[in-house]
């Protein structure tokens, strides 16, 4: 399992598998997970979590995909001492460009987000199809 935190609140990454992967996150202060994967996770259900099943296909995402995320993300940071890890399998599509996304509704310009995102990991891929539609839901009234 790999974690990259973009600040101090919010990272993103590889899938949890193990009860050393839920420790690790645990010993980093995570206490909400977006799990990004098409099958369920149990180890996930060791924090606060919500899954949104979606395949790594390249397609834009409805507006409910963003919405139910972007509801999920400021329940979370609600509280002054939570941390939210956004998963995928691999941690480095999915996961980074919906950390993108939680960047741009946080306030964070494009550049700024994409720039914080390839600091914390040179690797991370911004899917332009996830990028567009998290942007126009971002605009959308």
């Amino acid at each position: 399992m790999k974690v990259f935190f973009v600040n101090e609140r919010l990272a993103f990454g590889s899938a949890i598998k193990t009860c050393q992967h839920v420790e690790r996150l645990r010993a980093v202060g995570i206490t909400h997970v977006l799990n990004l994967r098409r099958r369920e996770n149990r180890k996930m259900r060791k924090f606060r979590y919500l899954w949104l099943r979606f395949a790594d296909n390249k397609r834009p995402r409805p507006p409910w995909f963003y919405r139910r995320a972007l509801a999920f993300y400021r329940r979370a940071m609600s509280a002054a001492d939570s941390k939210l890890f956004v998963m995928c399998h691999h941690g480095i599509c999915r996961s980074s460009s919906l950390t993108y996304f939680l960047l741009r509704a946080s306030g964070a310009g494009a550049q700024e987000a994409e720039q914080l995102l390839l600091n914390a990991r040179p690797r991370a891929r911004l899917i332009r199809a996830y990028k567009d539609s998290g942007d126009d839901f971002l605009r959308s009234p």
